[in-house]
């Protein structure tokens, strides 16, 4: 089976991001996000394929005991390439922390591979992708005018996702205490 781990944005926050996928996608012509239906989240282990969940189940259940929920700041749009425009955090010192630790638990289920992506981690929330560079531009471009998101939340879960035909579903959440 295939997985993901996230941190779900909940609250004014995913309903801010969620506005602007249904605003963005339709107007530019860009609707992948959308369509995929994924709760508003920052991917904190990128998609692997596992047989038995339950070890990452065992390994999270109790990391969460052992870590406090952490600031996390919304600072602003950025992009990936003209191609992926997203809404750009800024992780406190211990939300970073969270993370990196997160890894080196997984990393020692077997079967289970660690990605570049995990090791040198971008956090940040994707709102459209820009399939073509006008696309993009045009994208980017209205991001721009928005006034710049100000936005304080809590790195308070840490989300299984499990990969049900094209879709991913909350497979389990954990939360920071």
């Amino acid at each position: 089976m295939k997985y993901s781990i996230f941190y779900l944005i909940k609250g004014e926050v995913g309903k801010y991001r969620q506005k602007l996928v249904k605003e963005v996608g339709p107007k530019f012509g860009e609707r992948y996000v959308l369509e995929s239906k994924l709760p508003a989240h920052i991917t904190l282990k990128v998609p692997f394929e596992i047989d038995n969940i339950k070890e990452v189940e065992k390994i999270l259940s109790e990391f969460v005991k052992n870590h406090k929920p952490s600031k996390i700041n919304i600072v602003g749009f950025s992009h990936f390439r003209r191609f992926v425009a997203f809404l750009k955090f800024e992780f406190s010192k211990s939300a970073l922390h969270i993370q990196r630790e997160m890894i080196n638990d997984i990393k020692k289920i077997k079967g289970i591979e660690i990605n570049k992506f995990d090791k040198k981690w971008n956090p940040h929330s994707t709102i459209s992708y820009g399939n073509t560079k006008e696309s993009f531009d045009g994208i980017w471009n209205y991001l721009k005018k928005l006034d710049k998101p100000k936005f304080e939340l809590m790195f308070d879960n840490i989300t299984i996702m499990k990969k049900s035909g094209k879709y991913w579903r909350v497979y389990k959440e954990f939360k920071l205490i």
